[in-house]
C-alpha cells in the first residue's frame, strides 16, 4: 500500500506547502503516465511546485490589488511643499513574471511542455500507412 503523498517513486520533501504537495502529485503523476518518474528528479518537480504555487499565490494578490500602485513623495521647494506622485508597477508583477519563466524553464527542463512532448513523440514510429510513399 502507497504512503500518502507518495506518487510512484516520488516522494515529496517535507518542506513543501499543501498546496506544493497537490502540485507535486499531480506533476509526479504526469512523469509516471509516461514511464518517467524517478526519485533523482523529486527536487526538481518539488521546485516546479512551489514556483506553481507562488505563479497562484501572485497572480491572486494581481486580481485583487492591481498591476499598479501610487507612491506619493513630499518635499520642498523653493519654500513650498509640492507632491508627487507615481504609478509604479506592483512588486509582485516582476515577481509573477519570474516565477513564471521559471516554471516554464522547469517544465522544459522535465519534457512537460508541449514543445518537449513533440520531441517524445517525434521518436515513435507511425504504423506503416497509404501515404507513405509521399
Amino acid at each position: 500500500m502507497p504512503l500518502p503523498g507518495v506518487c510512484g517513486t516520488m516522494i515529496p520533501p517535507l518542506h513543501l506547502s499543501n498546496l506544493a504537495q497537490l502540485l507535486f502529485q499531480d506533476i509526479a503523476g504526469h512523469l509516471e503516465k509516461q514511464g518517467r518518474a524517478e526519485p533523482q528528479f523529486a527536487h526538481v518537480v518539488a521546485l516546479l511546485a512551489q514556483r506553481l504555487e507562488q505563479v497562484q499565490r501572485w497572480q491572486a494578490v494581481l486580481e485583487m490589488s492591481g498591476d499598479t500602485c501610487t507612491s506619493t513623495t513630499v518635499r520642498k521647494v523653493d519654500g513650498q511643499q509640492v507632491v508627487t506622485e507615481m504609478i509604479r508597477a506592483r512588486p509582485e508583477v516582476a515577481m509573477l513574471s519570474d516565477a513564471m519563466r521559471q516554471v516554464q524553464s522547469l517544465l522544459g527542463e522535465l519534457m512537460l511542455s508541449p514543445s518537449a512532448a513533440m520531441k517524445i513523440a517525434s521518436g515513435k514510429k507511425d504504423a506503416p500507412g497509404d501515404f507513405d510513399d509521399f
